[in-house]
């Protein structure tokens, strides 16, 4: 059976991801004209129109859309065949794609990084940060080999494994007369004082169940996007917050006027592990990987 070029299933699945024909050519560093003759041939081959072209706009059919995501995956498996004919000679011989959260990726990751390169002297590291739900899609589409999030996390065709449990803390400004340290009742705070980040990040989430808040009037409306804001916020006393011991660790509040005190592990806490794809060809080397992480002592623990 005479089957379309791969690389025609390339040019749909960029075209569906960026929409417009000159930005997926880009993508893929070749012609746009090359790109829309691609995706035509292939039209023509399966007898189907998949993308509404017009002057504006781009668009995809609902069978457009069922069939790039088919494609995708062709791809993605494809990818696999690939590394693992490498792997069965050199493990090592791709880069091995990282990801992290932004409340544990600058506090942890580049140690992570250290101690790998010290113990695999010949692995190529990519390192980035982001949000769980775009490091999980980045999984899923073999964009990425593991993310180091904050678990549980429920994502479909994805594996994890816990590393540590880490504790939280409350943290307020040394004069502020909002809460008493130890504190834990946190329906007692005047409206509008609890700093938390925005929605879509898990450490809000993970606040949230340990505050078991019955009136949320409590929760500053203003969300941040990353905990130095949280901090800035508390130094200025507009309000307390709750952060995570590695980044009390790594030095977060130095140089402010911010107190903070352990809250009990019971109920404030989050689970840190890393995620990778079910059925991932260099799993044996994710594995190793982990591994090697937690025997390093790196890791960090509820003990630290």
């Amino acid at each position: 059976m005479y089957l379309p070029p791969l690389r025609q299933l390339q040019y749909l699945v960029a075209l569906h991801d960026h929409l417009h024909f000159g930005r997926a050519a880009k993508h893929l560093n070749v012609t746009q004209s090359t790109l829309s003759t691609g995706i035509r041939e292939l039209e023509k081959f399966l007898g189907v129109q998949l993308v509404e072209r017009t002057n504006k706009q781009v668009a995809f059919s609902p069978l457009g859309t069922r069939i790039t995501d088919r494609a995708r995956y062709i791809i993605m498996q494809t990818e696999d065949l690939i590394d693992e004919a490498k792997a069965y000679h050199n493990p090592l011989s791709s880069p091995v794609k990282i990801g992290g959260i932004h409340t544990i990726a600058p506090f942890i990751l580049g140690r992570y990084a250290v101690t790998l390169r010290e113990q695999l002297p010949s692995i190529q590291l990519y390192l980035r940060e982001s949000t769980t739900s775009v490091l999980v899609e980045e999984l899923q589409s073999n964009h990425l080999d593991l993310a180091l999030i904050a678990l549980p996390y429920e994502a479909g065709a994805v594996e994890t494994e816990t590393l540590f449990r880490e504790p939280l803390y409350l943290a307020f400004h040394q004069q502020t007369t909002l809460i008493q340290p130890g504190e834990t009742n946190f329906d007692a705070l005047p409206d509008e004082s609890l700093l938390l980040l925005d929605d879509g990040h898990c450490l809000r989430d993970h606040a949230l169940a340990g505050c078991r808040l019955k009136n949320h009037k409590k929760i500053h409306t203003f969300g941040a996007n990353s905990l130095q804001m949280l901090v800035q916020m508390v130094d200025s006393d507009i309000g307390v917050t709750i952060l995570p011991q590695m980044a009390i660790d790594a030095g977060i509040l130095d140089n402010t006027t911010i107190d903070y005190v352990p809250l009990p592990i019971n109920r404030f806490y989050r689970d840190i592990g890393f995620a990778w794809r079910r059925g991932h060809s260099r799993r044996p080397l994710l594995t190793e990987i982990i591994q090697r992480i937690a025997a390093s002592g790196t890791s960090g623990s509820v003990a630290d």
